[in-house]
């Protein structure tokens, strides 16, 4: 099935329940599966795609890059990239332009799970290129099997000439060779969170935050929330764009209730309902900019 893109003006926050959106498989690298959905609204500058990506033991992801930003937060098992092993509460920041893996989750036997699990958000970067719709990716993807196969990461073409699978997919997608923003790190950024200190946020009793990171002129800007039941988070208008994982609790927002995982996202400008914990609940919080506006980057 395909995942759903949520592409008309967005004039409000805007809550997703993962338990509710399709299993989607794609097949472009082997022994994965996810649940996502796409926010698109141009008059905002907003493109983005939100969710899970669930890796059974045999996956591979080998070392490739993107023309856009991620942020990933490992909920459950290990996942190896290159040599180093991260564990669950690790959060990556996966700059454009920069290389990363291969990766592989870690085995049973090594200490690993059955099953390894991230939490995902990939979003234009601070070069101003366009993050691909979802939906004209998965079309893509479906062109280039009528010409050639996907195998472990890779796509080979009929005449046997060999691409990295997401590349050939882009250049399938815009009839144009890739071209990658020059990275403004080396690598990614790996941060733990667990050895972060909660801070209580002041003026909003029962919420406290991990500050994990604050990166460039425009974002991201990366934390993690802690509220306690019956405390709130109130209605707001963010100065830039903000994304939000529920990664543990009970959460009422705009009316409805909100279970793990689930994923909120609130446009620059566009005004958001309060949200309530009814249980002891924790997120992972992402606020960033489109390029050109600089804003501070503050939740509360």
């Amino acid at each position: 099935m395909e995942a759903e893109t949520v592409e008309e003006t967005i004039d409000r926050g805007v809550g997703v329940r993962e338990e509710d959106l399709p299993w989607v498989d794609i097949a472009v690298r082997p022994g994965y599966k996810q649940r996502y959905q796409g926010f698109y609204d141009k008059s905002k500058k907003l493109g983005l795609r939100i969710g899970s990506l669930y890796a059974d033991p045999y996956y591979l992801s080998p070392r490739h890059r993107h023309t856009f930003q991620q942020v990933r937060f490992l909920v459950e098992g290990k996942m190896r990239y290159g040599k180093e092993i991260y564990s669950v509460g690790d959060c990556l920041y996966l700059p454009e332009g920069a290389y990363y893996g291969p990766i592989t989750p870690v085995a049973v036997k090594d200490g690993g799970n059955e099953q390894m699990h991230f939490v995902d958000i990939q979003f234009e970067g601070p070069s101003g290129i366009p993050y691909p719709h979802p939906d004209a990716v998965i079309d893509a993807q479906r062109a280039l099997t009528k010409k050639g196969t996907f195998e472990e990461g890779i796509y080979t073409f009929a005449n046997g000439k060999k691409r990295d699978a997401y590349e050939a997919i882009l250049e399938e997608l815009t009839g144009q060779p890739v071209k990658y923003p020059p990275s403004r790190l080396d690598t990614y950024v790996v941060m733990r969170s667990g050895s972060f200190p909660w801070i209580p946020v002041k003026g909003l009793n029962g919420v406290s935050q991990r500050q994990l990171g604050y990166f460039f002129e425009c974002g991201p800007n990366i934390k993690m929330l802690s509220i306690k039941a019956g405390s709130k988070l109130p209605a707001t208008t963010p100065d830039g764009h903000r994304a939000m994982f529920l990664l543990s609790g009970q959460l009422n927002f705009d009316g409805q209730v909100f279970n793990p995982l689930s994923y909120f996202v609130t446009p620059d400008g566009v005004a958001s309902a309060e949200v309530l914990a009814t249980q002891d609940s924790e997120m992972l919080a992402i606020g960033w900019t489109s390029p050109g506006k600089t804003v501070p980057l503050d939740f509360y």
